[in-house]
């Protein structure tokens, strides 16, 4: 275009003026163009995981390695494509996946950005949580399927990128902390009903919170304190007094009356575990317990040999010192009930 123009101005000095100031007129659009060109919303592709799971890997082969594994209903945003891959993008993890097992949508990138992070989700980001599935309460440093169920909650919602492992680490805490922001909740860290209920865009239908035992749930209800326990499936309470306790509460029931009502809901002494609600201080816990009189008694007038044994979540037997399966399903239980 240099050559043209000196080519063209020979002999005319004014018309030379006007044409060089024209172009230099075009050299600063041509400039604000490709400024002002980026910032502009452009459609993207959004595509769904239509199989069991799917890995993604580094290059667009099945011999490159796995970055990640990929489930059902997981979103990805996609990049471009290569044959028979999408080139895509997932949380922290740029990567390909076998185009034959993604489904594709088309959503403006503001829109997919605003879908992720709005504290209300989107009817499409609300399909996306259904496919995943609720997951039951958990807290920091707990391990499994369930929190990578919670993990791919989060990472719909854009608040968590890490890796879909099932570990309950910093990375997810810190992803339920900026949920539970959105949500105008107590930042915990942990995922407890009131959460996920609010992950999921459901009014908590209980006020039944869970009580982490080791992680400040002990030190709650003080030894010596009273209590009222309320069986969940006969709905017969019953008050207690916190005995001792270090891996789960002992309890005796406080008269003759409650251990009567506790004889009535068991039929008879058993180490069997049912689903309770524990009411202190004006909050109602879920819990779990025995009805087996055991050990030391230090309420003589109340008939019940003994005390028994009340688990709250992630709390221990003292004699395996480790989680009772049987114990924890009655505490899940528990959180579907009301006072």
């Amino acid at each position: 275009m240099d050559a043209i123009l000196i080519c063209s101005l020979e002999g005319n000095e004014e018309e030379m003026m006007f044409i060089t100031k024209i172009h230099r007129i075009g050299r600063i659009l041509t400039l604000l163009l490709l400024i002002v060109i980026p910032a502009v919303s452009i459609a993207s592709s959004v595509g769904t995981v239509s199989c069991s799971s799917l890995n993604l890997r580094s290059q667009a082969n099945k011999q490159s390695k796995s970055l990640q594994t990929l489930q059902q209903g997981d979103h990805v945003t996609i990049l471009s494509t290569d044959g028979d891959w999408y080139k895509v993008n997932y949380g922290k993890y740029t990567g390909y996946v076998m185009k034959k097992y993604i489904s594709e949508g088309t959503v403006s990138s503001s829109s997919a950005a605003s879908a992720q992070t709005a504290a209300t989700p989107t009817a499409d980001l609300l399909a996306a949580l259904k496919k995943i599935g609720k997951p039951t309460p958990c807290t920091f440093k707990s391990q499994g399927s369930n929190v990578k169920k919670l993990q791919k909650c989060l990472a719909a919602y854009g608040y968590y990128t890490g890796n879909i492992d099932g570990d309950y680490g910093v990375g997810t805490r810190d992803a339920v902390k900026k949920l539970q922001k959105a949500k105008k909740l107590k930042q915990t860290g942990d995922a407890d009903s009131a959460t996920i209920a609010a992950m999921f865009e459901e009014k908590s239908s209980t006020g039944t919170e869970m009580l982490n035992w080791f992680h400040g749930g002990k030190d709650q209800i003080a030894r010596g304190q009273t209590f009222t326990v309320k069986d969940c499936l006969t709905g017969k309470s019953f008050q207690c007094k916190r005995w001792a306790g270090s891996n789960h509460l002992d309890a005796e029931p406080l008269t003759k009356k409650d251990t009567a009502t506790i004889k009535e809901i068991y039929g008879s002494w058993s180490w069997n575990r049912r689903a309770i609600l524990v009411k202190y201080d004006g909050k109602v816990y879920a819990a779990s317990m025995n009805g087996m009189p055991h050990g030391t008694s230090t309420i003589s007038d109340n008939e019940f040999a003994g005390h028994f044994c009340i688990h709250f979540y992630g709390s221990k037997t003292h004699g395996t010192k480790k989680v009772d399966s049987n114990h924890q399903k009655c505490v899940a239980t528990a959180l579907d009930y009301a006072w």
